[in-house]
């Protein structure tokens, strides 16, 4: 068991700040002091094997952001992941020039969503929603013609 000092304390005479590891002796009550907030008890886990480690990082997979976007008095949840997010701040930071040939390429609607919400540039607002638009339609159209070839086999 470690104690972690949360606010600058003494315990025996000695100064322990934000931080640092407070001697397990020094301290009488160590839970009446972690309800306090003064310390916090760290418990020291085994050693994971390697094989378990693998599958404990593979198990996190993406961190995922919910963007509020507001428009029209009301708020939406946006769903983002890190590469999402990276993209869209990447987009708004270049010229507009620049930033027109990135959306040309884009596919993924909530960058486009969250592009449009955030980029007060006139030219990327329009350019992001006739994007968006294109999208909708796209689905539509690739669908049709796979319905067709399952239907002949």
């Amino acid at each position: 068991m470690r104690l972690i000092a949360q606010k600058p304390c003494s315990f025996g005479g000695n100064k322990f700040f934000i931080g640092e590891e407070v001697p397990a002796e020094l301290v009488t009550n160590p839970k009446m002091q972690e309800k306090m907030g003064v310390i916090a008890i760290a418990t020291d886990g085994g050693v994971i094997p390697k094989e378990e480690l693998a599958d404990m990082v593979a198990t996190v997979g993406q961190v995922m952001f919910e963007m509020p976007i507001r428009k029209k008095g009301e708020t939406m949840s946006l769903p983002l992941n890190e590469e999402q997010l990276s993209q869209a701040i990447e987009i708004m930071q270049m010229s507009t020039n620049d930033a027109k040939e990135a959306i040309k390429g884009l596919t993924d609607e909530n960058v486009l969503i969250l592009l449009n919400a955030c980029d007060s540039r006139k030219a990327i607002k329009d350019l992001t929603e006739s994007v968006a638009i294109g999208l909708e339609e796209t689905p539509e159209e690739d669908n049709a013609p796979e319905e067709e070839s399952a239907g002949e086999e």
